[in-house]
């Protein structure tokens, strides 16, 4: 762990982030790369959620060397989607706007912050010119709702913060809802 804080300084490897990284309907993911003394590799990860909940998840690991990074997370992210180089700064940007979003809107950055944000080290975002895209399509919230979210939780927050019918959401359909009750349906269906 004193390593991960400490890697601030190292010299950057990479920061990458998902190509799409501008459709707020996409989570984020970027990631900050520093090589070691000895040659390990130190992470920062981060989920973000730039139409509502800000920073979804993040953690810091140490690697022990370029290979295995690049051989584990950074091959199996590529593999999934387009990755793409990007300014620490800039990356420390999104980072930040996201989070200062999320909190406006009664939301706090995952816990696991704390291990991934050391690896970022000293940054400047007020010197990247990028606009960081928030919230949804129309300008206002959109809630997503992801596996380990809790709707019902994330919608009384929006409701109490921005009020009801100012945001907008999607969630999963449970099991049991009923997707048609429509009786003339079943009826053709039968038929």
């Amino acid at each position: 762990m004193s390593l991960l804080r400490s890697s601030g300084s190292w010299p950057l490897l990479e920061v990458i982030i998902n190509a799409e990284w501008e459709d707020t309907m996409q989570i984020t993911q970027l990631v900050i790369a520093r090589r070691g003394p000895t040659g390990q590799v130190a992470i920062g990860t981060f989920l973000i959620d730039l139409a509502c909940l800000g920073v979804k998840n993040a953690y810091g690991y140490l690697f022990p060397n370029e290979r295995a990074y690049r051989n584990s997370l950074r091959a199996d992210m590529t593999s999934k989607q387009k990755m793409v180089a990007i300014e620490l700064d800039c990356a420390a940007k999104i980072i930040e706007e996201a989070i200062a979003y999320a909190k406006k809107l009664g939301f706090r950055p995952h816990k696991d912050i704390r291990y991934a944000r050391p690896v970022m080290g000293e940054t400047h975002p007020e010197q990247c010119d990028l606009d960081v895209p928030l919230g949804g399509p129309e300008g206002k919230p959109f809630f997503i709702a992801g596996p380990y979210d809790n709707p019902e939780r994330i919608m009384r927050i929006l409701d109490r913060k921005v009020g009801p019918g100012n945001y907008t959401y999607l969630t999963p359909i449970g099991p049991e809802t009923l997707f048609f009750e429509d009786d003339d349906f079943e009826e053709k269906w039968e038929e």
